[in-house]
């Protein structure tokens, strides 16, 4: 048994030698139990860590995948191999999914188990630390308690004993000393002698109580170990039960980990290799070919017949044309200023039975020039001085209507109606005879407008759904309600106008009255 100093409070903390038995060595037990706690939480923080970072990857992969899969939609890549390419992004979708279910299982699952597990296993205490800790350091104490005061006592016994023997000597010493002096006193001898025989019969008897007291402690060792092995193993125990717990839970998170074990997994790169190995070089090319190349159709020319249903279109441009071709024809005439003209009031719509519709018009009106030729001239020819054009007054005056008014020429029958400025001379002259009746100094307009129509007002409904083909022609669906603002003219076709007032022309047969 290896000597102990020191008092006994101080041998439950000073600890000299490094085994078990030896007072106080059992607080490395102890610790252990706190040590089991900070192990809880430092397996939760490496589960909660391994989480985050399966959620990370997650939304790494999931977003690599999605911006692939549009750059390869968006790319020059096609047919099998494009979808072979897109695979990729399939599977790193899906395996983004099972990593966020692996994710959702740690934290889910293993982390809230491991932290019941600590939460039954450990229980703070209100002053501080863990109720098991300090019934562990307690049974340790107890156990200890006999044998360590015991061991005390030892200690005392021999420090007595050890003290005892070195007083022997000592006395032994002087008496030899004194026995080799010339002048040997035989009193201080006697002295000397009865000292060394004091210490001799001091130290025996220190001898016998010190061999009294390793007996008695040998006696209580049986015991004192007895009691801290049943200590030991109640904590024993308790340190089994969390190993074996750490042990089953890291196989579980093992296997949420192992993806590998997983179907859906395999099936993700089992599908995968379906996929790449299903590219087939001549289907993609054949696929090209037929969508790109020569194999796609082709509307080759072929004799086509007149589709009357544009007439009214081509009749209308026609016109518009030949309104064109007049301006541009009056406008190069070689006059230098206009003193007399012949002026176009108006443009009205013709037809069987047809009034004119608009509520409110300034008609569209051109001022031709009214100048004398020279004898053979040829007032349609082109005068090759085109700086005589910007002499030649060409006004169209705004078209306005309520409902709004059509600002081109349409497709129906069309009549210029002309009136002269002033009486006509016998012949043209190439001098000013008149002013422009139209400019500011002038007398103004002689001339006045046509009387407008009554303005027709008739409720229909659409039989049919019917497309505008020109732009203004009207659009509707069958049901809708319009209000026909014009009758028919001889192509069939009507002037109306929508309820979001909309006007318009459309074919009289695909409407009916409503009653």
């Amino acid at each position: 048994m290896i000597a102990m100093s020191g008092s006994y409070d101080d041998s439950m903390i000073d600890v000299s030698s490094d085994s078990f038995w030896e007072v106080g060595n059992y607080k490395r037990t102890v610790k252990r139990v706190d040590d089991g706690n900070r192990l809880c939480n430092d397996l939760m923080s490496c589960i909660h860590e391994r989480a985050r970072i399966e959620k990370m990857y997650a939304q790494q992969l999931s977003e690599w995948g999605k911006r692939w899969r549009q750059l390869i939609e968006k790319g020059p890549q096609y047919g099998m191999l494009e979808r072979a390419w897109s695979a990729l992004c399939t599977e790193a979708e899906k395996v983004s999914e099972l990593h966020l279910e692996v994710k959702a299982a740690l934290m889910s699952e293993d982390y809230e188990k491991l932290k019941n597990w600590q939460r039954d296993a450990f229980h703070k205490q209100m002053i501080g630390g863990f109720k098991e800790t300090k019934e562990a350091d307690d049974g340790f104490r107890k156990a200890q308690k006999p044998w360590a005061k015991k061991l005390k006592e030892v200690e005392t016994m021999k420090k007595a004993y050890h003290s005892a023997c070195k007083e022997e000597k000592l006395a032994a010493s002087r008496e030899t000393n004194s026995k080799l002096e010339s002048n040997n006193n035989p009193e201080a001898q006697k002295k000397l002698q009865e000292k060394v025989e004091k210490c001799q019969q001091e130290a025996q008897k220190t001898k016998e109580r010190y061999e009294k007291s390793l007996e008695e402690l040998d006696k209580l060792t049986p015991q004192y170990m007895e009691n801290m092995e049943q200590v030991f193993e109640q904590w024993q125990q308790f340190e089994d039960k969390r190993i074996r717990f750490f042990k089953e839970l890291l196989l579980e998170v093992k296997q949420h980990l192992d993806l590998s074990t997983n179907h859906r997994f395999q099936t993700i790169y089992h599908t995968l290799e379906d996929t790449i190995d299903a590219t087939d070089a001549e289907e993609d090319l054949k696929w090209f070919r037929s969508n790109h190349g020569p194999g796609m159709p082709m509307n080759w020319p072929q004799f086509e017949y007149l589709d009357w249903s544009r007439v009214r279109s081509f009749k209308r441009r026609s016109i518009l044309d030949w309104s064109v071709d007049l301006n541009r024809t009056l406008s190069r005439r070689g006059t230098k200023k206009n003193s007399e003209g012949v002026t176009l009031t108006g443009i009205s719509q013709t037809g069987s039975d047809q009034p004119v519709q608009p509520s409110k018009t300034n008609s569209s009106s051109l001022t031709v020039p009214n100048k004398a030729p020279p004898t053979g001239f040829n007032p349609f020819d082109e005068d090759d001085d085109d700086q005589d054009e910007e002499k030649q007054e060409v006004q169209v005056e705004a078209v306005e209507e309520t409902p709004p008014a059509r600002n081109h020429i349409s497709g129906k029958k069309q009549e210029v109606k002309t009136v002269s400025s002033t009486e006509r001379t016998a012949d043209w002259s190439d001098e000013e005879t008149a002013a422009n009746p139209f400019s500011a100094n002038g007398d103004g307009n002689p001339f006045e407008e046509e009387p407008a129509s009554p303005v027709l007002s008739v409720p229909v409904r659409a039989l049919y759904d019917y497309e505008g083909q020109e732009q203004d022609e009207l659009t509707f669906k069958a049901g809708d309600e319009l209000t026909k603002i014009g009758e028919e003219d001889d192509q069939g076709w009507c002037k109306g106008r929508l309820k979001d007032g909309q006007v318009g022309l459309y074919p009289a047969n695909y409407v009916e009255d409503i009653q």
